[in-house]
């Protein structure tokens, strides 16, 4: 639930579909298509839909033919047979063939349609009928329930006769949330957002959620926590959404109360999704996930302080004066310990 609104997930209805084979020999366009089994193709199309992370180009031949359709200039059957045979086209032949839907939906926005590409896979499957005795019956193209089973997708938004620059995409072939060559071109998309911004994006939204449930917290200590969370986040092989609500949960201690760990997993379900970043998996950047440096500070009085680097969870000011010395100011939400210290 990365691209869609909450409104159209609720009023999502398929107004229109078509299917080519593409890949591996000469494109033969088809006729649209009844709609059928609109429950497991909206689950299907449910599959692709993750936080945008590409744009068109103001060039894009598939956004102008998806506006055409939408405004009638072009019947669906026509506009999504050109939108193949251009796919078929650029199909290259280390790309496994495979079947390409296109589906029209409507949503509760009477001005607003969404359009979604499919390329799927051909699985072989054995039927057997009604009966304890009916004969298997052999498939050869089937449409499994399987995610696995999508090779690429695209979701594009067309409001008022206007399609979205940003694009939901996804690419089997491609550690998310990168796309292959041919289909970018096909789309003539480029990535809006890069690793380094998801990061970014992602750490940012850590650093504020942690802050604004630190009595959740183990001492309420709000840095320590965010040190803990950009560890996980760090060593993951892949930043999810379940990392990251993972990362919020160790920071937290992993608390075993079921209240606080629910609360925990919707608060950060819902920022996720605030920030855009749902459904998205991308490599961890081990500069923007770094372990703070600390800097350790000692006066001519005797006092010593050592805190992490300035990254966002801690406030050290540190202010030259006119004498050559330093006012060192540090804003906390809380002293969690003030001790004696023995000589």
């Amino acid at each position: 639930m990365g691209f869609f609104t909450d409104d159209e997930l609720g009023s999502l209805k398929i107004t229109n579909m078509i299917l080519h084979v593409v890949g591996g020999g000469e494109f033969n366009p088809a006729p649209a298509r009844a709609v059928e089994h609109e429950q497991f193709f909206l689950a299907r199309i449910g599959n692709t839909d993750v936080s945008p992370v590409y744009s068109f180009a103001d060039t894009s031949l598939t956004k102008a033919e998806v506006q055409r359709i939408f405004t009638s200039e072009i019947s669906f059957e026509d506009g999504a047979q050109n939108l193949a045979r251009e796919f078929s086209k650029l199909h290259v032949k280390t790309s496994s063939d495979g079947a390409l839907f296109m589906f029209e939906l409507s949503v509760k926005d009477k001005n607003t349609k969404l359009y979604s590409l499919i390329k799927y896979d051909y699985r072989e499957a054995i039927e057997q009928p009604d009966g304890e005795h009916g004969l298997l019956r052999r498939i050869v193209h089937a449409f499994i329930a399987d995610k696995k089973a999508i090779q690429k997708s695209a979701i594009i938004r067309v409001k008022d006769g206007v399609a979205e620059t940003v694009i939901s995409t996804t690419d089997r072939m491609k550690q998310a949330p990168a796309i292959g060559d041919y289909f970018a071109t096909f789309l003539d998309a480029t990535r809006s957002l890069s690793d380094e911004e998801l990061n970014q994006k992602t750490v940012d939204l850590v650093r504020n959620l942690l802050g604004e449930n630190k009595d959740h917290l183990p001492n309420k200590d709000v840095a320590l926590a965010y040190g803990i969370a950009k560890n996980v986040l760090r060593d993951r092989q892949e930043i999810s959404e379940e990392a990251i609500i993972d990362a919020v949960l160790a920071a937290a201690g992993n608390p075993r109360d079921e209240t606080i760990q629910a609360r925990l997993r919707t608060v950060t379900a819902r920022k996720i999704r605030g920030a855009r970043l749902d459904g998205l998996g991308f490599k961890p950047n081990p500069r923007i996930l770094k372990r703070p440096t600390l800097r350790k500070v000692r006066t001519v009085e005797g006092v010593t302080i050592t805190y992490p680097e300035q990254d966002g969870a801690v406030t050290v000011l540190r202010k030259k004066t006119d004498r050559g010395g330093e006012t060192i100011t540090i804003e906390t939400e809380k002293v969690t310990e003030d001790s004696v210290v023995g000589n």
